[in-house]
């Protein structure tokens, strides 16, 4: 527990916040921007969750608030269409020597196109760009799709936490991957 606690302390006194630029990206032949949430994305990122998760909005608007905003270096990055529509997003925090991916969803009409991996691309640099030495994530035990897309990024599972999901209690499989450090 010391530990977690020291590497906490770490982040927040001397991380550093590598700002995010954005880009242009083609996926498939569609052309998208990748850029940085910001507060008016909130209630688009709360409908493409009940789109993702049947219905379920396991984030509120204070959550995404409190870690778009918060002091610890994170990253939180969106796709946006052409048609200014967010087709996903993923969020990320670092704690100590570890960035956590806190949030990942791709809308069901634009999942199977590469959106998930680049998405994860992303925190990745943003995790060596900070020195860190692992990814990691929790993932429900149902969700084998999303597993098997995160073993082939290169994830592992680490331990499984019982009754991780607070509304239903299933249980989380927590994944990890080792980064090599510059």
């Amino acid at each position: 527990m010391l530990k977690k606690f020291s590497g906490l302390v770490k982040t927040v006194l001397y991380g550093k916040q590598v700002p995010f630029s954005e880009k242009l990206i083609e996926l498939q032949g569609d052309e998208h921007l990748m850029r940085k949430i910001i507060d008016r994305d909130i209630k688009e990122l709360i409908a493409l969750e009940r789109d993702v998760y049947f219905g379920e909005t396991p984030w509120t608007k204070s959550a995404f608030l409190s870690e778009i905003h918060s002091p610890i270096p994170h990253l939180y990055i969106c796709i946006v269409t052409k048609q200014a529509e967010i087709a996903g997003f993923i969020g990320s925090r670092l704690i100590g020597n570890d960035t956590h991916i806190t949030n990942i969803a791709v809308g069901t009409a634009f999942q199977n196109r590469g959106m998930g991996k680049l998405l994860i691309d992303e925190v990745e640099n943003f995790a060596i760009m900070n020195d860190c030495a692992t990814l990691s994530l929790e993932v429900r035990l149902s969700n084998t799709d999303a597993q098997r897309l995160y073993r082939r990024l290169g994830f592992s599972a680490r331990n499984i936490q019982k009754n991780y999901y607070t509304e239903d209690n299933e249980d989380a499989l927590d994944m990890i991957k080792h980064l090599e450090v510059r």
